[in-house]
């Protein structure tokens, strides 16, 4: 019998919230009401926005040292392995539905802007971090490892979901590692993103257009379906953190949550108005995929491997690194812990596969 086309639907959702500031639990009771009210909608996957929970830390962009703020925002940042994670862990298996968490993530005391990814089961499919925080984000916050780059993870029923924060979307070979991996769904994590209008001065990549565009752009490259997640910047947050005047967030906006399709196309059609706050929400035919892939597919016919190449280094880079006992007679006792393991290629549901090298030893 030929092979039909499959007619599947996939109904996402994507967040446009304003988080509690400084509100570790209050941010979580947020977002799992978003879930509740996403599966009670008929969506399977719902995406937040960066650093959802507790909120962007928005006074960074008018003073770099503000320690009374980044004392509240740390002990308000998520750790991965608590009660608070748990529970939204909870919420998506109680209502079966998949969701991609932006979060502030805390890691002993040290913050990283990450996104999990988590199952309709409740259970975490893939935490990572952004590659590099955007300028004045590198004040409070981490970088990734390697292990952040395998980012797209095969979700049964959904299909292959992958995310990346805000200005990773305007660094090319991460995008286009990100495509490689097959992704299908894409959740593009994003602050709350002002208007060029209200923004006159500032770079025109920093504004709504800009991040709307660089969506779209990932979608049309990727062949994906792409979550454009985008905050709400509420006044009150503005007086709170002091950023009348900054350069950037100085004023309240934001909201401009969209879903595009695999031709970049907007596919969502909202009614909430630039500070509203509520769901997008679209339903998705994977036959589209397919469709555009007929004309684009930037990494398989049309592309030159050839002649231009992706080269990437999965391996996490610990703090600790053994080095090996000499004994007396030169010898050494067991293998050096220090070493990397060899780069490992991604199967198609994101995990690293059995490792190869070249003749000469070095890894590929």
């Amino acid at each position: 019998m030929p092979a039909t086309q499959t007619g599947r639907i996939v109904r996402v959702a994507a967040t446009q919230l304003a988080s509690v500031d400084f509100d570790l639990d209050a941010c979580v009771d947020k977002a799992c009401k978003a879930i509740v009210e996403a599966s009670e909608k008929g969506c399977q996957l719902i995406g937040f926005s960066e650093c959802f929970i507790p909120g962007y830390p928005f006074w960074i962009w008018k003073r770099a040292v503000d320690f009374g703020s980044v004392k509240k925002y740390i002990a308000n940042s998520l750790k991965v392995d608590s009660p608070e994670m748990k529970r939204i862990c909870e919420t998506a298996k109680e209502h079966n539905i998949a969701v991609q968490l932006g979060f502030s993530e805390n890691d002993n005391q040290s913050l990283y802007i990450s996104q999990a990814l988590i199952g309709q089961d409740g259970e975490i499919k893939k935490v990572r971090r952004k590659t590099k925080p955007t300028h004045m984000e590198r004040t409070i916050f981490g970088d990734s490892s390697g292990d952040s780059l395998l980012n797209v993870i095969d979700l049964p029923g959904i299909g292959k979901v992958g995310g990346l924060n805000c200005w990773e979307h305007t660094q090319p070979l991460l995008r286009y590692h990100t495509y490689t991996q097959g992704e299908e769904f894409h959740v593009a994590a994003w602050p709350p993103m002002l208007s060029a209008a209200s923004n006159p001065d500032i770079i025109w990549s920093t504004v709504a257009e800009g991040s709307k565009a660089l969506s779209q752009t990932h979608s049309i490259e990727g062949g994906t379906f792409t979550l454009y997640c985008n905050a709400v910047l509420q006044a009150s947050t503005c007086t709170l953190m002091d950023v009348a005047g900054a350069p950037l967030y100085g004023l309240a906006g934001g909201g401009y949550t969209a879903i595009y399709g695999p031709d970049g196309a907007q596919i969502s059609k909202s009614t909430l108005g630039p500070e509203e706050e509520g769901l997008v929400i679209a339903d998705c035919d994977i036959d589209e995929i397919t469709r555009n892939k007929h004309f684009l597919d930037t990494y398989g016919h049309y592309s030159r491997p050839d002649l231009l190449w992706l080269g990437v280094d999965y391996n996490a880079k610990p703090h600790v690194r053994a080095t090996p006992v000499v004994k007396a007679d030169g010898g050494s006792e067991g293998e050096p812990e220090w070493q990397w393991k060899m780069v490992r290629r991604p199967k198609s549901n994101g995990q690293p596969s059995t490792p190869s090298e070249t003749d000469d030893g070095s890894l590929v």
